[in-house]
């Protein structure tokens, strides 16, 4: 009796040892069919339509060449609509109430276009649920979009425009004179348009072109057009006051014409010596009339030494009345990734990454800067931004208009801002009195 139940213990114990071996096999061992694992679902992309409209301008063949090609590629299942102002306002596209998903353009277009229709659209939600990293960009652009957005954010941004003060060779050998030097200053800037500003063999040569209206907006000094609380005009100061005389003096050097001296014949007429640039791009600058040609940075006040000219951003916007704001955000993280950027940036639209590294990169792939590095139409540090309302353009109108009377009428600089803050404030108001 003990014997048999010895041998039925040891069956049992062998049993059970051969089943755990067969648990526990080596990899490699031969264990039978393996279970698959359980697939995993792929996630649906439905084909969808996105509506962009392009608040700066262009045509179906810009678009087309600078983000549509790349679009496609990247998103394949979404199918691309874009509106432009040549075919209908933004204000009679929305009238139709027809889909629209982004706005893109210059952010000096977002009071006149965006935010007088209530498109805009804040995206903090989406950056949030992303964990979307802003601060790969130049802080003074993202500085912007909170001060448009009240602290939010509107949208992101797609590029920059360039800075540079550019300057003819070949005038500057005619009357040998030295070329401008990187760090130089407005009034170092002036003593050279002195000497360059001449008629030789009939014809009148002028030393320097400024872009004046928009240096107002981008002026180096951070200074406010408008006050953004009392909607006011600010330039009635003594800062302003500053800025107005450096300019003006370059209009009033004996034999400048300012209807002639700008930076369109600095380009075009090859009549000006040296001309500056605040939103540029795509190699625009110089133009054909300069073809031994040098740049350096935007001139200084010696008191606020490697300050540039305020940022100039393009931004892709998201509209208040997408439909696809998940897949719209997709698309403008991929303009802001950076091998787009990348891409944009050697083409000619400058990024607007903080990576420095990659404003010597930039305009690789435009024949008239190859071989150069162009990193000097980037400042050393970009000006903050100044205050923005939407009543920008008409107070930089008006200053602008002051300039031209203070150079060719000869009214007195005090005048001459005290009427165009006069001017400023009762558009402003007539403004404001129409959207009550």
């Amino acid at each position: 009796m003990r014997v048999r139940k010895a041998v039925a213990w040891i069956l049992l114990l062998t049993t059970v040892i051969v089943i755990a071996a067969g648990c526990s096999s080596q990899p490699g061992e031969a264990t039978g069919s393996p279970t698959p694992p359980p697939a995993v679902a792929k996630k649906e992309v439905k084909p969808i339509e996105l509506h962009l409209y392009s608040s700066s301008g262009q045509n179906d063949e810009w678009f087309e060449t600078t983000y549509g090609k790349y679009l496609k590629e990247k998103f394949p299942h979404i199918t691309f609509k874009v509106h432009f102002p040549s075919v209908s306002s933004l204000k009679d596209y929305v009238a139709t109430r027809e889909p629209l998903d982004i706005v893109f353009g210059a952010y000096s277009n977002f009071y006149s276009s965006i935010r007088v229709l209530d498109l805009q659209n804040d995206i903090s939600d989406l950056i949030k649920k992303d964990g979307y990293n802003l601060e790969r960009f130049e802080p003074t652009v993202i500085d912007l979009q909170r001060q448009m957005a009240g602290g939010g954010i509107y949208g992101l941004p797609a590029f920059i425009g360039t800075s540079g003060l550019y300057y003819n060779k070949d005038l500057f050998d005619k009357f040998a004179v030295p070329y401008p030097r990187e760090g130089i200053t407005w009034d170092e800037v002036y003593d050279l348009a002195v000497k360059l500003t001449r008629k030789d063999g009939g014809v009148q040569y002028y030393g320097f072109a400024n872009d004046n209206l928009n240096y107002i907006q981008a002026n180096q000094l951070s200074l406010d057009l408008v006050d953004p609380k009392t909607f006011k005009a600010s330039f009635d100061t003594d800062a302003w006051k500053r800025v107005v005389q450096t300019l003006t003096k370059f209009m009033t050097i004996p034999g400048v014409d300012v209807a002639q001296a700008t930076p369109a014949n600095f380009n075009t007429k090859g009549i000006v010596a040296m001309a500056t640039n605040y939103t540029g791009c795509c190699g625009f600058t110089p133009g054909a009339a300069v073809s031994n040609w040098g740049v350096v940075r935007i001139p200084e006040f010696p008191d606020y030494p490697n300050i540039g000219p305020q940022v100039f951003p393009n931004y892709w916007f998201m509209s208040s009345t997408s439909q696809h704001r998940e897949e719209a955000f997709e698309v403008m993280k991929y303009i802001a990734s950076e091998d787009f950027q990348a891409s944009m940036n050697a083409r000619g639209l400058a990024t607007a990454l903080k990576d420095r590294t990659m404003f010597e990169k930039y305009g690789q792939e435009l024949p008239l800067y190859k071989g150069r590095n162009m990193s000097v139409l980037f400042p050393k540090q970009f000006a903050k931004m100044s205050n923005i309302t939407e009543y920008q353009s008409i107070a930089a109108s008006k200053l602008n208009a002051a300039l031209t009377k203070i150079a060719k009428d000869g009214q007195d600089i005090n005048t001459a801002l005290r009427e165009a803050a006069e001017a400023t404030d009762k558009e402003i108001e007539t403004a404001r009195s129409a959207k009550k």
